[in-house]
């Protein structure tokens, strides 16, 4: 997000002003997901995931990176990550893992309970976002 620093913020505000982009972006606090992962976490339709995602993409919010058959997204901008912080609080526990067939989400299924715990700062609460209407 480049420019003039007033249009910026109205330009993130009206980014983190959408129930199901603002779910995509604590969901990426957390560390990089596919595209099935966030559909499972927001109970969505792909489609409708990859819409909020180019929308992101093309605000410089976050970005992403093509491994094999699946697209990881991630946090770009550490001033939303910031900002996340001071709206949403810390990043706590995460949800619980979807059901995902990604690699990633494979792999972690798989890790001792111990090491998910160390890798999200277990005991940190946030507020719950799944009473949040998409």
């Amino acid at each position: 997000m480049k420019g003039d620093p007033y249009r910026q913020a109205v330009r993130l505000f009206g980014l983190l002003a959408h129930p199901a982009r603002l779910r995509i972006l604590d969901e990426l606090r957390r560390g990089e997901a596919c595209v099935c992962h966030l559909q499972a976490v927001l109970k969505r339709p792909q489609p409708y995931i990859s819409q909020q995602l180019r929308v992101l993409r093309q605000a410089g919010v976050i970005e992403a990176r093509k491994q094999g058959l699946y697209v990881y997204y991630r946090l770009a901008d550490e001033r939303v990550e910031r900002l996340l912080g001071e709206i949403l609080g810390p990043v706590g526990t995460p949800s619980p893992l979807p059901a995902c067939s990604c690699p990633q989400c494979q792999e972690e299924l798989t890790l001792p309970d111990d090491h998910l715990h160390r890798a999200t700062g277990c005991g940190l609460q946030i507020p719950n976002l799944e009473s949040v209407q998409l």
